[in-house]
């Protein structure tokens, strides 16, 4: 069984990772935002490089894949944020990954679903489609803008991203041989790129962040670090399936973030479905 250290650590990952995302969506513009995080996860993974081993070659096919899936997976993140709300947003893109790599999973790695699993995919399908579900002021305000709802899309497409890196870091992780060591090169290999596509697609807005925003965003970029390395290290010591699905908990604390600090109004459908689909990534991780 998980230990209660265990557990405390892991929630306090689960809430570790919706901070940060919070500290994205905050900001005025997220794309900016998601590149000072970059710099900050970056810069402190760069800092405890001399501390751990340089990863085998049989690695970096792995870590460069990766690289390329986690910039493309944070610039849709930040679109997303920029066009929806949190608690809506963040849900479907950590609720929809783990559904993602079970489908991909099933289809090229001749795996079998159980019983449990089959009804997990289920809940997990009726869940998203009530976190994306809008309220017929919400219909009409979209349709007003013209622009259509865009946050869905991006949202969707950040849980396939996920799932792909997920994948991708899962099998680099095995190559290497030391989870650490990989997980260090790549937050510092993977942050400059997103920085780098940030400041030619804003230019000298990039240059003139505030500096509160600057420190708040890279700030985050540490607490992503942290988050990530809370779970690796909880997975040496406990069950990876319990310490998965303990994390999915991050869903409920983005809903929490949502409401009470970024001043949302969810709707009761939106959180029942928020409470389904953590129930449901929880047995679907647990399967």
């Amino acid at each position: 069984m998980i230990s209660t250290a265990v557990l405390l650590a892991v929630l306090g990952s689960a809430l570790l990772h919706a901070a940060w995302n919070a500290v994205v969506k905050s900001r005025a513009d997220p794309v900016i935002g998601i590149a000072w995080l970059s710099v900050g996860s970056g810069v402190a993974a760069g800092l405890a490089l001399p501390f751990v081993a340089v990863p085998v070659a049989a690695a970096w096919p792995f870590l460069l894949v990766s690289t390329a899936i986690h910039t493309v997976y944070n610039l849709l993140l930040a679109k997303a944020y920029s066009h929806g709300d949190f608690s809506r947003v963040y849900p479907i893109a950590r609720g929809g990954a783990p559904l993602v790599v079970t489908l991909v999973s099933l289809a090229f790695l001749e795996e079998h679903l159980s019983g449990r699993a089959l009804i997990a995919i289920c809940l997990l399908l009726l869940a998203i489609s009530g976190v994306a579900w809008r309220r017929a002021s919400e219909r009409q305000a979209v349709h007003d803008g013209g622009v259509g709802d865009r946050s869905l899309v991006f949202a969707g497409l950040t849980a396939v991203a996920i799932a792909g890196y997920t994948i991708a870091d899962g099998l680099g992780a095995r190559a290497a041989g030391d989870a650490v060591s990989y997980i260090l090169w790549l937050f510092f290999i993977d942050a400059w790129p997103t920085v780098l596509i940030v400041i030619w697609l804003r230019r000298g807005r990039f240059r003139e962040t505030p500096r509160g925003d600057v420190v708040r965003a890279t700030a985050g970029g540490l607490l992503s670090m942290l988050a990530y390395g809370i779970v690796v290290w909880a997975m040496v010591s406990a069950p990876v399936a319990v310490v998965a699905a303990l994390r999915e908990s991050s869903i409920l604390f983005a809903a929490l973030i949502g409401v009470f600090v970024l001043k949302e109004r969810p709707g009761p459908v939106r959180i029942a479905a928020i409470v389904l689909l953590v129930a449901a990534v929880a047995l679907l991780r647990l399967s």
